[in-house]
């Protein structure tokens, strides 16, 4: 049976049914779902109950996933809990080292950049959700770029950008981000630019955790981000998604960024459960852009 396949927005993001991932896919029905992903970006699935077993079982029939950063709930493993609980069930301290690491996902970001090989797709899967608050936004970094005229285009290809995961919690607040993760993650560079190795297709690389780019002053950088990040972030290149239990939303960190919503973190409970197809490769090596389609050219 064909899986059955809906738009969610004119620019990109798809309803995907038909099937259900506590049990293997069919080869034609991988195929389809593959597609649907290149092409789509981010997929919703809703009636989706999974246990973390069968999740991770689901997304590893997709490809390799990453381990979870040092430092938060799920360390080491292969999921991470996007929650204000901890593992005993408790509240985190508000204004405490993990309450304000988890508020860096509000803002714009790709998962993993600040990884030499950025993630491919995060799959994230509502296992209790909040009564009010708490969406998930999405922007299309591909129809971003596809927007852009010749000459910004030019003027971007080949630019590199500096990510680190301290980066983006700073900009919540310096406690948000401990020793031992800055040691386990150090800067990363990262091209501004990166073409899909299945379609071919360019998307820009941007978020939070971006620092610094590679041969331009600060403040010049900082406004070329914010530049790009307007144009991504417009209404017509936004989907936000409300949370149902039992969804799972898989998307492409190739070719989005997203952002969390706010909730009320101080009396509510909220568990969304997160696992992360690996990246293929760097973007960058040896200070060469690595293009997708297998070749390499110098930055600059």
């Amino acid at each position: 049976m064909a899986i059955r396949i809906e738009p969610l927005t004119p620019v990109f993001g798809a309803t995907v049914s038909g099937f259900d991932t506590r049990q293997p896919l069919s080869a034609a029905n991988r195929a389809e779902f593959l597609a649907a992903f290149e092409a789509c970006s981010v997929l919703v699935m809703h009636d989706q109950p999974l246990t973390d077993a069968q999740q991770i079982a689901f997304s590893e029939s997709l490809g390799p996933l990453e381990e979870t950063l040092p430092g938060v709930v799920g360390a080491g493993s292969k999921i991470v809990r996007v929650s204000n609980m901890l593992a005993d069930g408790s509240l985190k301290e508000p204004g405490g080292r993990l309450a304000l690491f988890g508020q860096a996902n509000l803002l714009w970001h790709s998962d993993s950049t600040f990884r030499a090989a950025p993630a491919k797709a995060s799959i994230l899967s509502a296992r209790q959700i909040a009564l009010q608050g708490g969406d998930t936004e999405f922007a299309s970094t591909r129809a971003a770029y596809d927007s852009l005229s010749e000459t910004a285009k030019r003027r971007i290809d080949g630019l590199v950008a500096i990510h680190s995961i301290a980066t983006s919690r700073r900009k919540v607040d310096p406690r948000a981000v401990s020793a031992e993760q800055e040691d386990a993650l150090p800067p990363v560079p990262q091209a501004l630019v990166r073409r899909n190795p299945v379609n071919g297709r360019k998307a820009l690389l941007l978020g939070s955790h971006i620092g610094a780019i590679a041969g331009l002053a600060d403040d010049e950088a900082q406004g070329l981000i914010d530049e790009l990040t307007a144009i991504a972030t417009q209404e017509a290149f936004t989907y936000r998604h409300v949370w149902r239990n039992d969804d799972l939303v898989m998307w492409d960190n190739r070719a989005v960024i997203h952002r969390g919503h706010p909730y009320d973190e101080k009396t509510e409970r909220r568990l969304l459960v997160r696992t992360t197809l690996a990246g293929d490769a760097p973007t960058v090596v040896a200070g060469r852009i690595v293009d997708q389609e297998g070749g390499k050219y110098d930055v600059g």
